[in-house]
């Protein structure tokens, strides 16, 4: 059985209310509601059609334009013949969740309230599993299976990408930098940690030390500056864990820095800090990503990340024909159910991947559960 028709509703099945009123919402609030950079992705996010997501992708100069006489000719103008574009190819995958409905509960869907009644909750629950999906491996560093694409991927120094392999292009790779390589006031490597187990990783009291290079302010300066040297444009937000958000918090001064809190992120519903006109924003999922290594929630964690991001060059691709869409409506003739699937068929791509910066090796201690954890 393909299609129930509700009584009350004209010849309207169930599947096509369902997707008419309660998969746009569902959308919305998979991406706006306890995600800040998913929101922020939402925004730009852009279609695709065909079997593969192509985008041009930009990098440095390639010597196209040089001085020359008023009619650009002569010795002075000898620009080089190098390709200043070519294209990433990303392979879409899908995502796929489903809930149940009894054959009890679609004879009582009499009316459009009756619908919302029983449809609400079976939708609730479905928006917390594709959530899940979506965030859990969104700083992973390593690509799982059919997933989208990891933010910890494509903005690495030594990942394949979009078909382009960074020792194939040196321009396509994003500067990854540790943050114990970085000396501090009196010319020594930073301090790695006074505390057992860390060791290897900046202090949390080295990130609060003025004095040090390792002091917070000037990490984020750093990453700010690494990100911005490649594309000659700042990054549009920070991402970081919440115990590094604190830190943050805790050291900027408005008087010095502009505006203590982003306002474009208030708008949106989230609280985040602002630096310099850069929003900062704290992720749940980083907990479970990179902070705890074997997904409990260790008093400390390790390898603590920040991700100076650019949003105009790194996107989310839907097809247009499966965002968050629900098909036809099947009857499971052994449960005595019915089964709603809802299809996203897209995936995560980057557009140039010297557009950010990453600095990492940075202590975050953590009592946050992971994503999902009772």
């Amino acid at each position: 059985m393909s299609n129930i028709v509700v009584s009350g509703t004209g010849s309207a099945s169930l599947s096509a209310l369902i997707q008419q009123y309660y998969m746009p919402v569902l959308y919305d609030q998979i991406f706006k509601k306890s995600h800040p950079l998913l929101a922020l992705l939402k925004a730009k996010a852009k279609t695709f059609n065909g079997r593969d997501i192509v985008v041009p992708v930009e990098y440095a100069d390639g010597g196209a334009s040089a001085w020359g006489d008023q009619h650009g000719l002569g010795s002075a103008y000898a620009p080089a013949i190098a390709e200043i574009a070519r294209t990433a190819s990303y392979q879409p995958t899908m995502l796929t969740g489903h809930f149940l409905l009894t054959k009890e509960e679609t004879l009582l869907m009499n009316s459009p309230q009756a619908i919302k009644n029983i449809v609400s909750a079976k939708v609730k629950n479905l928006q917390k599993s594709l959530e899940k999906k979506v965030a859990e491996n969104l700083f992973a560093t390593s690509l799982a299976t059919d997933a989208f694409n990891p933010i910890g991927v494509l903005c690495d120094e030594t990942s394949t990408v979009g078909g382009l392999a960074p020792g194939s292009y040196a321009w396509w790779k994003t500067p990854v930098l540790d943050a114990t390589d970085f000396s501090d006031s009196t010319g020594n490597i930073a301090d790695d940690s006074p505390d057992a187990g860390t060791s290897g990783y900046i202090a949390e009291a080295d990130m609060v030390d003025s004095s040090k290079n390792t002091y917070i302010l000037k990490l984020l300066q750093r990453g700010v500056a690494n990100a911005r040297g490649y594309s000659g444009e700042n990054p549009d937000v920070i991402v970081c864990p919440q115990s590094i958000y604190d830190l943050i918090e805790n050291e900027i001064d408005p008087r010095k820095t502009g505006s203590r809190m982003s306002e474009r992120m208030g708008s949106m519903g989230f609280t985040a800090l602002n630096f310099r006109g850069i929003d900062i924003i704290a992720d749940q999922d980083m907990v479970t990503q990179q902070d705890l290594v074997d997904g409990s929630a260790d008093a400390f964690g390790v390898d603590g990340k920040m991700y100076f991001l650019n949003t105009d060059y790194l996107y989310m691709f839907f097809n247009s024909g499966a965002k968050f869409t629900a098909g036809d409506m099947i009857e499971d003739t052994k449960s005595n159910t019915f089964v709603q699937k809802v299809h996203t068929y897209g995936n995560l791509a980057i557009t140039n991947r010297r557009a950010h910066c990453v600095i990492s090796e940075l202590e975050s201690s953590t009592t946050y559960a992971p994503h999902g954890a009772e």
